[in-house]
């Protein structure tokens, strides 16, 4: 019995030795492997942090053992989890940013500051100073904002490209070793800090959109501080004379402008005692306001404590120019670890992105002379300002944002976007109602004449559009010039244009009825080689006859379409003939209509060019679906313009329907065109606005009391 209970202990022992061997070996694997997807295989620096948190995790080790309690890592975060070189830190970009693209909404603000904001963002360049000065701007740029709109703005800053760096937008300047660590960390029961120079609630934005999101809660994200009151109290001196939610309400938390201190060099370490209530064993840093932080996890700790120092020396993935040589001894002889992004980092960033050609333009290098390019836009219109900038990003051949020419495809509707259509009515209503009352060549029908006598009447005494029931301008325009060349029809139209003068101004034919604004985006954009197309519902000889002034070419231009047909062969089916060499190509009947559906734009449009536009205007619904048609382009974000007619002085605007379609371009996200406020002339200084026909009417019946 004694024999068999000794063998079975020995066997129980021979067991739990191969068991923990295994386990043993289960863990050294583990840890062997952490730090090697985006590290380098030889990489010293990995190998000391696996080898500091194998010890400080192993309970079996007392003398180097850390509870979870106090497992306690601060990063510092650009330099050292972001980049920091896209040519400055993501704060300074999106101040930057702001200030060229939002801070004329600001209405805390007067213009004289606003001025101010702008020309700091400007003098801004690579290898500027920074300092807290700086940092006070943006919380002057950014107050009346909300805690909560300043956030989103920060999400939204992110999600555009840099031209820094190819494929990259800002949220994405992750360094991926970096993250790496702190999942690493996170899964050995450490709890990750964030300590920034960066405003808090930005530097929150970019942690909680950033591949350590699951490992950094906000409440460990500890950043410079902008001044916040409730709303209505922005100029209280104390927040101890008012309560919050006094009236039931939910009081909003509002940036007053104000500044409490830039959260680097001692702040750093004062801020984590206030916050945290204990030393960091682990620190990551990259300059030297990172310095405090490290030798307050080094000096005096009761645990193993370690500090780590990124040295940006790697000039071929990111923008380096630190000395490696330098910058490791200077580190070493602090005590801290120097780690290496050219030799410590296997990756960087994900492998489409990659460096750019150049890191900066000097804003002379990548601006225009709005004065001389838009004579006849407002110099401050923010649509064109969008316009410009989603240009210049395109053509920008260092940027991510780099569109090739044969791309660069933009399409414009006719009739509202780029030319009147108040003259009464749209410009193919007022050719079909002159050739049918008032050209004496003209083979109308009784039945024709009468129907296009009903649409006139209407036009002149309402300024509406009018079906008879008889016979529709649609039917009558094709059978009105059918027989013509498309020559001689297009010859007719240019006619007709700029020898009427259009109804309800004075100095304008219908030839000059264009939105001279709307001409300069179209030169602006074929002089950056862009495609110019024309998208209309009238027919497509009219509008090829009416744009080739502006030397957009008749194959770029896509409308309704009556058959062509040979002439004298007008009976014949195409398909059943052969033409001889004497016979023209003329116009026959019906019209066929393109645009009597939502999306028969983008469809025609897909069909006739075959590639989707990136840019498009138009300025009615029949537009809608082209705009998103652009927007939705996949080989570059497009954008939308809605040119509204909210101009009453210059224009027949209607103020009810321009409301509905500044109601669609917020709900839709388009850019709105504002003639009343973005143009400092529509139709230029010899143009006049009198009154429509139907107006006299008014006036006349006004004036007779038997009326």
């Amino acid at each position: 019995m004694k024999k068999q209970r000794m063998i079975r202990n020995i066997c129980c022992a021979i067991l739990i030795m191969l068991l923990s061997a295994a386990f043993c070996a289960t863990v050294f694997a583990a840890t062997k492997e952490a730090l090697t997807e985006n590290w380098s295989e030889d990489s010293k620096v990995a190998e000391s942090l696996r080898n500091y948190v194998e010890k400080v995790t192993d309970e079996t080790d007392s003398e180097n053992f850390i509870p979870v309690k106090d497992r306690i890592a601060v990063f510092d975060m650009d330099g050292t989890l972001t980049c920091e070189t896209f040519f400055t830190y993501y704060d300074t970009m999106m101040y930057i940013d702001f200030c060229n693209n939002h801070l004329d909404e600001n209405k805390r603000l007067s213009d004289e500051e606003k001025e101010e904001l702008k020309q700091v963002a400007d003098s801004i360049t690579p290898d500027y100073k920074a300092g807290e000065e700086l940092a006070r701007n943006f919380a002057k740029a950014y107050s009346g904002m909300t805690v909560d709109e300043l956030y989103d703005h920060a999400v939204e800053f992110g999600k555009k490209e840099t031209a820094s760096f190819k494929n990259m937008r800002y949220i994405d300047g992750f360094y991926l070793p970096m993250a790496e660590l702190v999942k690493y960390l996170y899964d050995n029961d450490f709890t990750i800090y964030v300590v920034s120079g960066t405003e808090r609630t930005t530097s929150r934005a970019i942690i909680a959109n950033s591949p350590i999101s699951e490992y950094v809660t906000p409440a460990h994200v500890i950043g410079t501080e902008f001044e916040i009151k409730l709303e209505g109290n922005e100029d209280t001196p104390s927040n101890m004379d008012y309560k919050y939610g006094e009236d039931g309400r939910d009081d909003r938390l509002m940036v007053t402008g104000g500044f409490i201190q830039k959260n680097l060099n001692a702040n750093k370490t004062i801020y984590i005692e206030r916050e945290i209530g204990q030393r960091p064993v682990l620190a990551f840093g990259n300059s030297g306001s990172d310095t405090s932080m490290m030798n307050y996890t080094l000096i005096n700790n009761k645990y193993p404590s370690e500090a780590y120092m990124v040295v940006a020396d790697d000039t071929v993935r990111e923008w380096g120019k630190q000395s490696w040589e330098e910058k490791s001894k200077e580190y070493t002889d602090m005590g801290y670890i120097p780690v290496s992004m050219k030799d410590d980092f296997a990756k960087i960033y994900p492998d489409r992105i990659s460096r750019a050609e150049t890191q900066y333009q000097s804003p002379s290098e990548n601006s225009i002379d709005f004065s001389e390019i838009f004579p006849s836009w407002d110099p401050d219109s923010k649509a064109l300002k969008e316009l410009v900038d989603f240009v210049l990003d395109c053509i920008d051949e260092s940027g991510s944002g780099y569109l090739d020419p044969a791309d660069r495809i933009a399409t414009f509707d006719m009739d509202g976007t780029i030319l009147c259509e108040k003259a009464p009515l749209y410009f193919d209503f007022c050719l079909t109602m002159h050739r049918a009352l008032d050209d004496k060549t003209s083979k109308a029908t009784k039945e024709e004449k009468a129907a296009m006598q009903e649409v006139r009447d209407h036009a002149y005494s309402e300024g509406k559009v009018f079906d008879p029931k008889t016979i529709t301008k649609d039917d009558y325009i094709a059978s009105a010039f059918a027989g013509m060349t498309p020559e001689e029809f297009r010859a007719y139209v240019v006619d007709f244009a700029d020898n009427t003068d259009a109804p309800g101004f004075d100095g304008m034919t219908y030839g000059q009825s264009f939105y001279k604004p709307m001409i300069e985006v179209i030169n602006f954009l074929k002089d950056n080689d862009f495609d110019v197309w024309i998208v209309s519902a009238s027919e497509r000889e009219l509008v090829r006859a009416m744009v080739e002034r502006f030397d957009i070419p008749c194959d770029h231009v896509v409308g309704a379409d009556v058959p062509y047909t040979a002439s004298g062969r007008t009976d014949e089916e195409a398909c059943d003939y052969n033409m001889g060499k004497d016979e023209e190509i003329v116009l026959g009947t019906p019209l066929d209509i393109m645009n009597r559906g939502k999306s028969c734009k983008p469809a025609a449009i897909a069909r006739e060019i075959g590639k989707r536009p990136v840019l498009a205007f138009g300025n009615s619904s029949g537009d809608y679906s082209m705009l998103n048609y652009a927007e939705g382009n996949k080989k570059h974000e497009g954008k939308g313009f809605l040119v509204v007619c909210d101009d009453t002085v210059r224009e027949y605007g209607d103020e009810k329907q321009a409301s509905d379609y500044w109601d669609e371009v917020e709900k839709q996200g388009w850019t709105g065109i504002s003639m009343a406020n973005d143009w400092k002339t529509i139709y230029g200084d010899g143009v006049k606005k009198t009154h429509l026909p139907y107006e006299d009417k008014e006036q006349e019946e006004a004036s007779d009391p038997a009326a």
